[in-house]
């Protein structure tokens, strides 16, 4: 890496991130100014504590059942269209909201519909925007990208709630709406100009069951996604306590005033961990800076729960908010650097799936704890569980991609052009015969279980390898896909590593002739008989 690539602003020299930062930040602010807008105007409509609370769960609710799909939309549609869709349906629904309180007409169950159509362009947009962010900056660049997209959110979770108040109390509720759409114009203009490379067209494009059985499928066979969600399950799942418990700290001791400096502690925390993550970066293995990073924040959960200093728990929370954006940044950097464009933003969704999901189950069971135990005893625990975490890191270690897992192969077709199929045809078969020798079966079974994983990760149902009874030189190996069009997308999708595997798959076979690949395509019977 290059020393200009371990500062934290060196991907805003390069024009597209730029431009997609600034629109970042914009709808960022937009969401939270939004969000704050949409409460103030509930507790005017109505006085039911419900559904003020329904406001946060309208505008969250959505990232559980929209945020996979928008991952899959992401990778079988062009990308700045589909950006340019979301981002204009959410500016849509703030103009309506604008346009309800001008006349009149909202009421609490409007409002709370069209802070669920924000929350929904807001879910299906999320990996679609990180990905296009991690690609608009060389691979160099990548994490000092994503820890300046951490900035752009976190500041505007700091900012956006205050301008929000400011701007209630000086012109009112409107107003907020107001500057909401004006903010969602600048992002939509941003992506309106984005220049991406066309998208290539040449087969059917994945339909929306097939691209989600693809990325729970890409999900089972990845160890490097297996991996990520696994440390983020632990890690998030038992670092949720503190976010979970602190308003409970906070009124424990001080009251609002009191839970407001918390959780800016906290938020500077998280824009200054940004800063640093590119040094730390420079100096430290990602995993050592990980095991680091854990303990600050465990640390952090523990004096919150014996020092009830206010200003002590403000200075050990900054601190943890610099653990929690290290270990966090890492976990998507190396989900983002090992896997294939073609998988990235799906892969990305199911990341985000997972965090929020450890956060909020790990959330409401900690809260569970605290009833039982105390909230002071609940942290402690939760301290102690985010440490015991580690166990899981160690087993399961992080790791950046290299550029040969990521780059396409040039990939090759069958050698018959079988005209007569349509992409829709299947399942196809395809099946090859391997010629290898007494003293090489050993090897060659680690290297083709190997290459098992990459099929079925890649698009194959099916795979097994079989050795021949009456020779017991010759292997066969047989897989299979759902459609002629799943076998042809599942050739583009090897990488170069990819290649490489297979490669050493076929340097141990012996044969006169390279491995012979047979295709068969399943047959049902004449339609009348039975």
């Amino acid at each position: 890496m290059t020393d200009s690539s371990n500062s934290l602003w060196a991907p805003l020299r390069f024009p597209a991130f730029r431009w997609l930062w600034l629109g970042a930040l914009a709808m960022n602010l937009a969401i939270w100014m939004q969000n704050v807008g949409a409460a103030w105007l509930m507790v005017s409509l109505s006085s039911s504590p419900m559904l003020v609370a329904l406001v946060q769960t309208a505008i969250s609710l959505p990232s559980f059942f929209f945020g996979l799909p928008g991952g899959v939309f992401a990778d079988i549609f062009d990308r700045r269209r589909y950006l340019l869709l979301t981002h204009a349906g959410m500016l849509l629904a703030a103009l309506a909201l604008v346009g309800f309180c001008t006349t009149g007409m909202i009421a609490p169950w409007s409002l709370l519909a069209l802070t669920f159509a924000f929350g929904i362009g807001f879910a299906l947009q999320g990996p679609a925007w990180y990905t296009t962010q991690a690609e608009a900056v060389p691979r160099a660049f990548m994490a000092s990208a994503m820890a300046l997209s951490s900035v752009s959110y976190s500041s505007a979770r700091a900012v956006g709630p205050a301008l929000a108040g400011g701007v209630v109390a000086a012109s009112g509720i409107v107003s907020v709406f107001v500057i909401c759409a004006l903010l969602l114009v600048g992002s939509v203009l941003v992506v309106a100009c984005m220049r991406r490379p066309a998208k290539d067209s040449s087969m059917p494009a994945e339909t929306l069951w097939a691209g989600l059985r693809g990325a729970l499928r890409y999900a089972r066979y990845s160890e490097v996604v297996r991996t990520q969600c696994l440390r983020t399950m632990a890690f998030v799942g038992a670092g949720s306590g503190l976010w979970a418990l602190l308003p409970v700290v906070a009124s424990e001791s001080g009251g609002a005033g009191s839970y407001g400096m918390l959780l800016g502690s906290i938020g500077v925390g998280t824009m200054c961990g940004a800063l640093f993550l590119p040094l730390l970066r420079a100096h430290l293995e990602i995993n050592r800076m990980v095991l680091i990073a854990t303990l600050v924040y465990a640390l952090g959960m523990l004096v919150v729960a014996e020092v009830p200093n206010t200003m002590v728990r403000c200075v050990v929370l900054f601190f943890a908010g610099i653990g929690w954006l290290c270990v966090g940044t890492i976990h998507l950097v190396a989900i983002q650097s090992t896997v294939p464009p073609w998988i990235r933003a799906r892969s990305v969704a199911i990341y985000m799936l997972v965090f929020q999901g450890s956060l909020a189950i790990g959330g409401a069971a900690w809260g569970a704890v605290a009833t039982r135990i105390g909230t002071a005893d609940a942290l402690l625990l939760a301290s102690l569980m985010v440490v015991m975490s580690l166990l899981v890191m160690r087993r399961y270690r992080a790791r950046l991609g290299e550029e040969a897992e990521v780059t396409p192969s040039s990939h090759e077709m069958p050698a018959f052009s079988f005209a007569e199929l349509q992409p829709q045809d299947g399942p196809v078969t395809v099946q090859i015969a391997y010629q290898i020798r007494p003293e090489d079966r050993a090897e060659f079974l680690r290297r083709i279980h190997a290459m098992g994983v990459n099929r079925r990760r890649d698009g194959a149902s099916f795979w097994r390898i079989y050795r021949e009874l009456e020779r017991s030189a010759w292997y066969m190996e047989r897989f299979m896909v759902d459609s002629w069009s799943d076998y042809l997308r599942q050739q583009t999708r090897a990488t170069l590593a990819d290649r490489e595997a297979e490669e050493g798959v076929r340097a141990l076979h012996v044969g006169a002739e390279p491995p012979r690949v047979s295709h068969y395509l399943r047959e049902s019977l004449p339609l009348g008989d039975s």
